[in-house]
Protein backbone atom coordinates (compact mmCIF):
# COMPACT_ATOMS: atom_id res chain seq x y z
CA UNK A 1 0.00 0.00 0.00
CA UNK A 2 2.93 2.06 0.81
CA UNK A 3 4.16 1.91 -3.00
CA UNK A 4 0.31 2.65 -4.03
CA UNK A 5 0.75 5.60 -2.30
CA UNK A 6 3.96 6.41 -3.14
CA UNK A 7 3.58 5.92 -6.68
CA UNK A 8 0.10 8.13 -6.71
CA UNK A 9 2.16 11.27 -4.90
CA UNK A 10 5.37 11.24 -7.21
CA UNK A 11 4.55 9.40 -10.01
CA UNK A 12 5.47 6.21 -11.43
CA UNK A 13 8.48 7.09 -12.46
CA UNK A 14 9.10 6.92 -8.54
CA UNK A 15 8.91 3.62 -8.58
CA UNK A 16 11.94 1.18 -9.21
CA UNK A 17 10.44 -0.36 -12.39
CA UNK A 18 12.57 -4.16 -11.36
CA UNK A 19 11.33 -4.41 -8.22
CA UNK A 20 7.85 -3.40 -8.71
CA UNK A 21 7.52 -5.98 -12.25
CA UNK A 22 8.84 -8.47 -9.73
CA UNK A 23 6.34 -8.12 -7.18
CA UNK A 24 4.08 -11.04 -7.44
CA UNK A 25 0.93 -8.73 -5.72
CA UNK A 26 1.46 -5.52 -8.64
CA UNK A 27 -1.45 -6.02 -10.12
CA UNK A 28 -3.32 -5.70 -7.23
CA UNK A 29 -1.35 -2.76 -5.69
CA UNK A 30 -1.83 -0.66 -8.62
CA UNK A 31 -5.71 -1.58 -8.43
CA UNK A 32 -5.52 -0.38 -5.19
CA UNK A 33 -4.45 2.46 -5.63
CA UNK A 34 -6.12 3.34 -8.98
CA UNK A 35 -9.74 2.88 -7.51
CA UNK A 36 -9.96 5.41 -5.05
CA UNK A 37 -9.32 7.83 -7.16
CA UNK A 38 -11.61 6.68 -9.68
CA UNK A 39 -14.46 6.45 -7.34
CA UNK A 40 -13.80 10.59 -6.73
CA UNK A 41 -13.20 11.15 -10.47
CA UNK A 42 -15.31 8.98 -12.51
CA UNK A 43 -17.76 7.31 -9.71
CA UNK A 44 -17.55 3.94 -11.59
CA UNK A 45 -20.23 2.45 -8.99
CA UNK A 46 -22.51 5.18 -9.93
CA UNK A 47 -24.49 7.27 -8.09
CA UNK A 48 -27.80 8.80 -6.73
CA UNK A 49 -28.95 9.49 -10.74
CA UNK A 50 -25.99 7.61 -12.37
CA UNK A 51 -26.17 3.96 -13.48
CA UNK A 52 -22.78 2.22 -12.70
CA UNK A 53 -20.50 1.56 -15.50
CA UNK A 54 -18.21 -0.73 -14.16
CA UNK A 55 -19.40 -4.39 -13.26
CA UNK A 56 -17.02 -5.48 -11.53
CA UNK A 57 -16.88 -2.69 -9.19
CA UNK A 58 -19.15 -4.43 -6.51
CA UNK A 59 -16.75 -7.61 -6.78
CA UNK A 60 -13.65 -5.28 -5.87
CA UNK A 61 -14.95 -2.63 -3.61
CA UNK A 62 -18.31 -4.26 -1.55
CA UNK A 63 -20.32 -1.31 -0.30
CA UNK A 64 -21.71 -3.29 3.38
Amino acid sequence: MTGALLGAVHGIEALPVDLVSRHELSWVLDTLARDPLLQILDSPSGGEYVEGWDPHWWSRCPGW
